[in-house]
């Protein structure tokens, strides 16, 4: 709604009106209102405007700055106050209660433009500040060299990790049970603790084996992202209670893990497999009848999008602290919601814990969370950014949320609550589109193999890698540690379920600075021969006729004899596509075809 400067002074009380008028040079000794209006009207729309201008404080010219270059004339004091870390009081608002709210001189340039929260400059007057205030600096977000010192604190750089479990987990899921909720497609305990253990580096936070009941615990995190974004991505599929891969997830063991992970942040984007909100466990009521969470995708674009413009903004590699970075997206208008009806949403009870209440659905106890979540379970798993963090207990005493009603149960709100700084990694930058290729910071490794004519495969210097050993495995059976041989039917099956067999030949070919023996080579052709020698053709029907005559004379005929074929003395096979054309075949022959 956009309101001339008449208009917003009308709306005004005799008791707002007085205080203004005294802030204006030679104010005149006026008691009526209409007498206040006019008098308030010229003084601000006359000659003597930037004196006017300049008697506010800085603070306070920062507020009608940053309304005047707002597209729509908009003062938002939640953004003012991300940017420039408190708002500045109007005064004029609809309290009546002047000891409760002491009018200043922000007033008589900042109105209410129409609902109690709308507020802003008035368009007239707009058009006189815009030709002499100069814009609002712009916001630049603070970074460092180096993440804060804490104490306790744990340094995890995230890409190296990211590329090296991306085949790890995709083996895993290939090989053993990693079982999953049917309906609703989280990983089991049991899932979880398998996946942990292949980690690189473990999770973020030990996995307790039997966390004590009624007790926060911090649990997985890294464990419990992966099949989520793996299934999201669409490279693992469900199979009854247990993942397996999908054809592209065969693929994908092949493919540049770089490019793979990328996808799976872009299909992470739009998935509506999880709502990251609910892995803030102590918040309850998230399933509640009705419209309560938003919509995710929304949310999560207006995070990438603050990664993109602070990547843009910020020297590389630079670190930021997280809470700097929530207030970053607020004073940039990158604003979400999380909860349509916080009412809904409590701590421990329903009744007295409620969300809706004053300063319990704040930015800080919903959006930030959700920012939190979103970048340490998902962003940094995939190796987009690197993180400091503690153990989000030691936060209790400098929280947020140790007031609210039913805090006192809880060591922490969430368990993303230790994510205190992060940057953004190379292979982060090549994710989010911010460069054009990725070249990996991967160190070489330091190990060797030795390919016998025997087929034998001996590590002959340093220590495969879990992908590494993941991969030898898929073509050979383990003898001993460190010692394989290669097994024809391992390979057959390989091949069977999409694994291209060069990619047994790219991998001795890496570890051996020998030639491959020509036994080897010669089992590699073999197999990648051998393998595909049958092919399984369309689905077909077998047809029973009533006498090996009948099946003789359709078989013969010349409008049947291209749909079927002969197999046994009365029996025509049939592909299923072919059934209908079959059946009005045989109509020409006065036969007719049941079932």
């Amino acid at each position: 709604m956009t309101i001339t400067l008449l208009e917003a002074l009308t709306a005004l009380t005799i008791d707002h009106l007085k205080p203004l008028l005294a802030f204006t040079p030679n104010a005149p000794k006026v008691i009526r209102k209409a007498e206040l209006v006019n008098a308030l009207h010229d003084a601000l729309l006359g000659e003597g405007l930037p004196a006017l201008w300049k008697t506010l404080g800085a603070r306070q010219r920062a507020a009608v700055a940053e309304a005047l270059y707002d597209p729509q004339g908009r003062y938002d004091a939640i953004r003012f106050a991300a940017k420039y870390g408190r708002t500045s009081s109007l005064g004029n608002d609809d309290s009546h209660y002047s000891y409760r709210n002491k009018t200043t001189r922000l007033g008589l340039f900042i109105h209410c433009l129409g609902g109690s929260d709308d507020r802003g400059v008035p368009s007239d007057l707009r058009t006189r500040l815009l030709t002499f205030v100069p814009p609002p600096a712009p916001l630049k977000l603070k970074t460092y060299p180096e993440p804060f010192e804490v104490a306790e604190q744990t340094l995890r750089l995230t890409e190296r990790d990211a590329l090296q479990e991306l085949a790890v987990m995709l083996r895993t899921i290939e090989r053993e049970r990693v079982q999953v909720s049917e309906k609703t497609a989280l990983p089991s305990a049991a899932a979880m603790r398998l996946l942990a253990g292949k980690l690189s580096r473990g999770d973020y936070y030990p996995v307790e084996e039997a966390p004590p009941p009624y007790e926060c615990t911090i649990g997985p995190i890294k464990a419990f992202a992966w099949p989520m974004l793996l299934q999201a991505g669409g490279l693992a599929v469900r199979s009854g209670s247990r993942l397996a891969l999908s054809p592209a997830g065969i693929k994908a063991l092949s493919a540049p893990p770089a490019e793979v992970l990328r996808t799976l942040w872009h299909k992470w984007q739009k998935t509506t497999l999880l709502d990251e909100f609910s892995r803030v466990d102590a918040i309850k009521g998230q399933a509640s009848t009705g419209r309560v969470m938003s919509a995710v995708a929304p949310r999560r674009a207006q995070i990438e999008a603050a990664l993109k413009v602070a990547f843009n903004d910020c020297p590389q590699g630079e670190w930021m602290a997280l809470g700097e970075f929530s207030n970053f997206m607020l004073a940039q208008g990158l604003q979400f919601v999380v909860a349509h009806d916080p009412w809904k949403l409590y701590l421990v009870d329903r009744n007295y814990g409620s969300l809706g209440y004053d300063g319990a659905n704040g930015w800080n106890i919903l959006q930030e969370r959700y920012i939190r979540t979103v970048l340490f379970e998902y962003a940094a798993t995939l190796g987009l950014i690197d993180v400091a963090y503690i153990d989000p207990t030691q936060t209790l005493y400098d929280t947020d949320f140790s007031q609210m009603w039913g805090a006192d149960e809880l060591d922490f709100l969430s368990r993303y609550d230790g994510l205190m700084s992060f940057r953004i990694t190379t292979l982060g930058a090549y994710v989010l589109g911010m460069t054009d290729s990725y070249t990996p910071t991967i160190a070489p490794s330091d190990a060797a193999l030795s390919v016998l004519p025997s087929l034998r495969v001996n590590v002959t210097r340093g220590t495969l890698s879990a992908e590494a050993v993941f991969l030898l495995e898929t073509w050979a059976q383990p003898v001993h540690a460190g010692s394989w041989l290669l097994d024809a039917q391992k390979a057959l099956t390989a091949i069977e379920k999409g694994h291209p067999i060069a990619e047994l030949q790219r991998f001795l070919e890496q570890y051996d600075d020998l030639p491959l023996p020509e036994p080897v080579e010669a089992f590699i052709i073999r197999c990648g021969r051998d393998a595909s020698a049958l092919k399984l053709g369309d689905s077909a029907v077998l047809v029973e006729c009533r006498d090996a005559a009948t099946a003789q004379r359709i078989a013969a005929h010349p409008e049947t004899q291209p749909l079927c074929l002969l197999a046994g003395a009365s029996t025509l096979v049939v592909r299923a596509d072919q059934v209908d054309k079959f059946r009005a075949a045989v109509h020409l022959l006065g036969l007719g075809l049941v079932g």
